[in-house]
């Protein structure tokens, strides 16, 4: 088989992935820093938007057998995307901590609430269209 030759990059092309690297990262959500509070024997995570988390350590199996002394030394990756503690050789990401934080049914849940709160011209001809045919049937119940 022949071998492919790519042509060079151009300055061009680097400067524009360049800026559209920063771009991603500007608006991404990553961790800005990570804490360990004794007191609430929680993680705290501080993200790059503002928005902070705290897992109770419990919830964090990585974490569970590690002294409250080791968690002092908590440390986000160089690009933010996870929480390291180098002595225990531990790598979590943060997205799933926070994923962690609820359920598949939760996260269901949160997003048919948006989804019903949602108010659109389309949303709004449905609704009149249902209502004019006797709108949402009743429950019957069933008695034996």
């Amino acid at each position: 088989m022949g071998t492919v030759k790519n042509p060079p990059t151009t300055e061009d092309e680097l400067r524009r992935a360049v800026e559209a690297g920063h771009r991603r990262r500007a608006s991404e959500r990553r961790a800005a820093s990570v804490r360990y509070d004794a007191d609430r024997d929680a993680i705290e995570i501080e993200l790059t938007d503002g928005a902070g988390v705290r897992l109770p350590r419990a919830m964090v199996e990585e974490f569970r057998h590690v002294s409250p002394a080791d968690l002092t030394e908590l440390q986000i990756s160089p690009a933010g995307y996870g929480v390291e503690l180098a002595k225990h050789d531990i790598n979590i990401s943060v997205h799933g901590l926070v994923a962690a934080l609820a359920t598949a049914g939760d996260m269901a849940a949160s997003l048919g609430k948006l989804g019903g709160a949602a108010r659109s011209e389309a949303k709004r001809v449905s609704a009149r269209a249902n209502g004019a045919k006797g709108g949402r049937p009743r429950k019957i119940s069933r008695v034996a």
